[in-house]
């Protein structure tokens, strides 16, 4: 059997090892895990300055289990959405570019095929937080969740300090970045 025969059996196997019995699709490392020990209280804010014509702000606050998200965004769209969001690897460049943000924060080597299911968060990639809690539709949005997955510790898989946020399009074009930076605890 050639090498690149062997590596694609067991690429395959290895998918299909990670399979929950409900048929929902894991990552290559497993479920996400609930992170328990976030600095519960520490605040991070990435802010929409409208220069890509979203104002506003998404907040995540340290729980004790996980990060409360507050999205609350004008600007979006009137059409093309609803529009998902996620926390994506890399900081919003000084560019502006949300191009360059990297792709989203997936801790357990997931992917994004088949879609997550949301009655399965821990599933799901630990940045695809639209997936887990639903997309929103323009032009505001408001939402609040707990998302059980989402680290503030550096040391945690889900770590989402200093990554960028974007909102994407229903044709998954990034309209909208900005950064999740430290303000308080």
């Amino acid at each position: 059997m050639h090498l690149s025969s062997l590596i694609s059996l067991l690429g395959a196997a290895t998918l299909a090892a990670c399979q929950t019995t409900n048929g929902t699709v894991t990552g290559k490392m497993g479920d996400a895990r609930q992170v328990k020990n976030n600095p519960v209280g520490e605040v991070w804010v990435a802010t929409f300055n409208g220069s890509q014509g979203v104002k506003g702000t998404v907040t995540a606050v340290g729980a004790t289990i996980g990060v409360n998200y507050t999205v609350d965004v004008t600007g979006l769209p009137t059409e093309k959405g609803p529009f998902s969001f996620h926390v994506h690897l890399k900081a919003v460049p000084e560019s502006g570019s949300c191009a360059d943000t990297g792709t989203h924060l997936d801790s357990f080597v997931r992917g994004t095929d088949p879609p997550c299911a949301s009655a399965s968060p821990q599933t799901c990639e630990v940045g695809d937080l639209s997936g887990k809690y639903g997309k929103v539709a323009g032009p505001t949005a408001l939402k609040v969740f707990n998302d059980a997955y989402s680290a503030l510790d550096k040391i945690m898989l889900g770590y989402i300090g200093d990554r960028a946020i974007v909102f994407h399009d229903a044709s998954s074009a990034r309209i909208a970045c900005a950064t999740l930076r430290k303000v308080a605890k």
